[in-house]
């Protein structure tokens, strides 16, 4: 994302975050959304409290800490209206709807959600955040949609630390194929147009995720891991019995 796209864009993105605004209860925090906006989107080195602040003329990172941690907002308000926005813009019944999920590197053990755990942008285990997404992807573009933030187990069994984090009482453990069943639910209940349902293996080996699917008739693709378990063909000379999914490979083959 370039300073010159931005630029071209800024007249729609005032109009767009102004739009917004309904969403807060003080005009501080509007004013901060929308400069913390334009700066995800800068071509910034680094991205934090800091970095966004001083790009906003801001002499200390306080007012953009506290658009996170301090004002009043409904998250969830905003993502409904990411979603409205995008499906304004982008909708169309041949779509897909993709999930996946993303990391985001931590040090220490005070955020939410933090722990060691496999970190897809470094391919190997470290302190990271894990938040299941959901986006949307359609002939005009590529755009995000929902999301729900992963919490280990470690997390649910430990109520104090939850309740230190601000994690409602009511919030227990869910795998993230789970996470992705809600935020599926919740994009079917919006009325999302899409045609097809996509996924990588770490979610397509999940029995309860592909269940949901086939229960409520939606096509899907969800890669599956070559061990996944098959009931299959018996055998046949030349031809081994399918007992997991890389058996298919020979009768693939076979039939060209």
């Amino acid at each position: 994302m370039t300073a010159e796209l931005i630029a071209e864009w800024r007249d729609e993105l005032v109009e767009l975050t102004g739009s917004w605004g309904y969403l807060f209860n003080r005009p501080e925090p509007r004013v901060v959304f929308a400069q913390f906006i334009e700066g995800l989107l800068a071509e910034l080195p680094k991205k934090n409290g800091w970095t966004l602040a001083e790009r906003a003329g801001h002499a200390t990172a306080d007012r953009m800490q506290w658009l996170l941690n301090g004002s009043v907002w409904d998250a969830d308000r905003l993502r409904d209206a990411v979603r409205d926005y995008v499906v304004e813009h982008l909708g169309n019944a041949e779509a897909s709807l993709v999930i996946d999920d993303t990391q985001a590197q931590k040090k220490g053990t005070k955020s939410v959600g933090v722990a060691f755990q496999h970190c897809g942008l470094a391919g190997d285990v470290r302190n990271c955040q894990t938040m299941v997404m959901l986006t949307y992807a359609a002939g005009a573009g590529h755009a995000f949609l929902d999301r729900r933030l992963y919490l280990p187990e470690e997390w649910t069994a430990d109520r104090e630390r939850c309740r230190e984090a601000g994690v409602p009482e009511e919030t227990g453990f869910a795998t993230k194929p789970e996470l992705a069943i809600a935020v599926l639910v919740d994009a079917l209940a919006a009325g999302v147009p899409f045609a097809w349902v996509l996924a990588d293996s770490g979610y397509g080996r999940d029995p309860q995720l592909r269940a949901f699917c086939h229960e409520r008739a939606l096509p899907y693709v969800l890669g599956v891991p070559v061990d996944l378990p098959l009931d299959g063909p018996p055998g046949k000379p030349r031809l081994p019995a399918v007992k997991r999914a890389d058996d298919l490979l020979h009768y693939a083959k076979v039939r060209d």
